[in-house]
This record gives structure tokens, sequence and C-alpha cells, in this order.
């Protein structure tokens, strides 16, 4: 459901949209949502609101969560592994059972990048990622027309932004944008 400062806000969108023209002149609102609710053009990214963990464990480059080098009983290579484990932990507090995850909030995004990051685990304890590029990648989406016009940000796949409103506009919303 769209708020009154949402409608005003697309209404002034719709408005200065001129291929809306004739759908307006004609009181065509399915024309009118139909635009709202399509991709837009250029694409516009933005966080997921919520992401199947099903996709997260996907994208999780798992290898790289363990030391490559055989433990060899020194202090350091522990300290190395205990560091990879308490990301593993916190990777582990995030996902473990849960279907769904709310990857719109940006606690969330920060503790996801955190655990699949800098992880000590490479030859001699060099620095890796276990895919948090490719997991940042699953957690975002194109956004729709009304969704732009109604967040702010870069939009982009380096910098998406986080959604304001979410959803269809419906042809009873959209009578209001004309």
């Amino acid at each position: 459901m769209l708020s009154d400062s949402q409608i005003a806000t697309l209404r002034a969108a719709v408005l200065a949209e001129p291929t809306l023209d004739t759908a307006r002149a004609n009181g065509d609102d399915y024309a009118i949502a139909a635009w709202c609710n399509s991709a837009a053009s250029p694409a516009y990214k933005v966080w997921n609101t919520s992401t199947p963990t099903s996709i997260i464990y996907d994208a999780i480059t798992w290898g790289n969560l363990t030391p490559l080098d055989a433990a060899d009983g020194t202090a350091l290579f522990t300290n190395r592994a205990l560091a990879a484990q308490a990301k593993q932990l916190n990777l582990q507090i995030l996902l473990q059972g849960r279907e769904t995850l709310a990857t719109g909030k940006p606690s969330i995004r920060t503790g996801l990048q955190d655990a699949l990051t800098n992880l000590p685990t490479g030859s001699g304890g060099a620095l890796i990622s276990a895919g948090w590029t490719a997991v940042k990648t699953a957690i975002q989406r194109d956004a729709t027309n009304a969704e732009k016009i109604l967040t702010s940000g870069a939009g982009t796949s380096a910098s998406p932004s986080t959604l304001v409103f979410e959803g269809k506009v419906t042809s009873d919303e959209a009578s209001l944008l004309r």
C-alpha cells in the first residue's frame, strides 16, 4: 500500500513520463500500473529485502573457509585457524536453520561480508575471500520503475539502493497517479 507521500512522488514521475501521455489522456490505469511495475531502464540495482538461504549457500566458496596449509602445530597456524573458525561461526549464526535471510538489513549484509572476506586460509595464511562478491550479487536485483523512483542511492551493482517501497502498484493506485 502506497503512502500519500509516495503517491505524490510517483504522480510527479508519471506526469513527467512522455511514454505515458496517451495512457494518462485515456485514463488507462492498467498501462500506468504496468509502467510502474516494469523493470527500470537503465537497470537500477536494489538489495533484496530477503533472500533464500539456498541461493546464498550456493554463492559461497566453501573450500576457502578452511586453511589450505596442513596443520603444523605452530601457534601461528593455530591463530589463523581460530580466526577462520570465528568467521565460520558468524556465517553459521547468520544462515543455520533459516530458509530466508533479511538481506535488506545493513547489519546482515555487513555480517555476511565480514564472514566471507579476509580469511587467513590461503597458502601461508594469505587472506582470501570465500565468495563475498558472488553473495553480494546474489542478494540484489533490478528495481521496478516505482521502486527506483521511491528510493535513493547509486542503484549500481557496486552500491545497490535499499528499498523504501517493494511490491506492485495496483490499477486502483495508478488511478491516483494520473
